[in-house]
């Protein structure tokens, strides 16, 4: 496909390589020469310096014959003026970032597209219901559906007290009738991620991914000794857009109370969150947790703009016993830290918006129906349809030559059962497999999977 990205920020930064990296066309347009030189020192990629509402800028990057058009820039009124010029200008399908989460509402939605701008993001909003759903099953550290549900992918941290400390791989999934239900695909260790064998030996700390179909849920959090939390305190630190996206929602269900250091921002926050306790206070102090009860929360959430307050609260959450911590963290480089310091989960809004732009970029690939990008890995999940014509449907997985090293078929749905696959499975044209792909074997995958 021919992509255009109006804004060369994080989320434009971030969506560009994916893309690149998917071997899409990718042009990228920003006011910034700086931002445009570190995408083009480092990707196969065009960049135009100018603004996205200028129309000679638009027509220089032949917008006209794109597939589509993405306006990601820091400002959201350009990225809806951009996408609108866009869409006249001939692009066929558009996408605007914005930040008013009122414009995510069905019959706004509706008006967006009458005056040509196809599809809208909230990266706060996407976030939010990330948090929510991880709040929910706060079981893990992550959680994944795909298949509708019958298959999902799981994120779990080995602790150094755990039982499969010191085991092998084959020796924690001993049965082959287990091995149908649930299996660790892949682990991540420091900085490194790998796709196990039978000989690896499982080590705390270890980051481990697994994939289970409905049936090997209870049994896989049996075994890695992860248990149900039950959640009914829950307290936010910092009354971004985050966090009072992620209030609305847990809200109503959960006893909710937030924390924001401005007062004028404390106030308004109390009008709008008609369920939740808004406490005007400087959240970095440990007194003033204390005090509001952190001893007794469930999950802790920091939202705040600092990525570094946001990593030393869940930290010091940790050490006063509350079980589940999450953090926005925006840096890409202290990701790692925050993992290695025991926070529980990471949000990143920058890839949370950029798997939400990337589904649209499959609308020509019938096979792949789904794909995701990992927070705390580079690694990649792709939803694929099998069609009967395909190379993967030639042989057993055992007897599938060249298949890459760094990438595993981790789940198959074969109408209504999903199951792990062995070695001696032949996936079969109407299947529906879940891949686990290290970036250098993305490309590679793919060849197996053309029609």
């Amino acid at each position: 496909m021919k992509i255009i990205i109006a804004g060369a920020g994080e989320v434009g930064q971030h969506l560009a390589r994916i893309l690149a990296d998917d071997r899409h066309d990718v042009t990228v347009i920003d006011v910034d020469p700086q931002n445009l030189k570190q995408l083009s020192l480092h990707l196969d990629i065009l960049t135009i310096q100018g603004s996205a509402l200028t129309i000679s800028v638009l027509n220089e990057a032949n917008v006209a014959t794109c597939d589509l058009y993405i306006a990601v820039t820091h400002f959201p009124e350009m990225n809806v003026a951009s996408a609108v010029i866009a869409k006249k200008l001939g692009a066929p399908h558009t996408i605007a970032r914005v930040r008013d989460p009122e414009l995510l509402l069905e019959k706004n939605q509706k008006l967006f597209r009458e005056i040509g701008i196809d599809s809208i993001i909230y990266p706060q909003a996407l976030a939010a219901q990330e948090i929510a759903t991880f709040v929910e099953r706060a079981a893990t550290r992550e959680s994944f559906d795909f298949a509708d549900g019958l298959l999902s992918l799981f994120v779990l941290k080995v602790e150094e007290t755990a039982q499969v400390v010191g085991k092998y791989m084959q020796e924690i999934i001993p049965t082959q009738e287990e091995l149908q239900k649930y299996r660790v695909i892949a682990l991540k260790r420091g900085f490194s991620t790998i796709i196990p064998k039978g000989d690896d030996i499982c080590q705390p700390g270890d980051i481990l991914y697994v994939v289970s179909n409905r049936q090997g849920v209870n049994k896989m959090l049996e075994t890695f000794e992860k248990k149900d939390l039950a959640v009914s305190q829950v307290m936010i630190l910092g009354g971004s857009r985050t966090g009072r996206a992620t209030a609305k929602i847990l809200q109503k269900q959960f006893d909710v109370k937030l924390i924001e250091i401005d007062p004028e921002k404390a106030k308004k926050l109390s009008q709008q969150l008609d369920n939740t306790l808004v406490i005007n206070g400087d959240g970095r102090s440990m007194d003033l947790l204390v005090e509001e009860g952190i001893r007794n929360t469930d999950v802790f959430i920091a939202t705040t703009s600092n990525a570094e307050t946001n990593i030393l609260s869940c930290y010091l959450a940790k050490r006063v016993g509350v079980k589940r911590t999450i953090a926005e963290v925006e840096n890409v480089d202290y990701i790692g830290l925050a993992a290695d310091m025991g926070i529980d989960t990471l949000i990143n809004k920058k890839t949370i918006a950029a798997n939400s732009i990337h589904k649209y970029t499959l609308s020509n690939s019938s096979d792949i129906s789904a794909t995701r990008h990992l927070t705390q890995s580079d690694a990649q999940v792709l939803e694929i349809i099998v069609h009967e014509s395909m190379k993967i449907t030639k042989a057993t997985l055992m007897e599938t030559k060249d298949f890459p090293k760094d990438a595993v078929i981790g789940g198959v749905v074969r109408g209504k059962n999903a199951f792990i696959p062995s070695g001696k499975t032949q996936i079969a044209g109407g299947d529906k497999v879940l891949v686990f792909a290290l970036p250098a074997a993305v490309n590679e995958v793919k060849k197996f999977f053309e029609k």
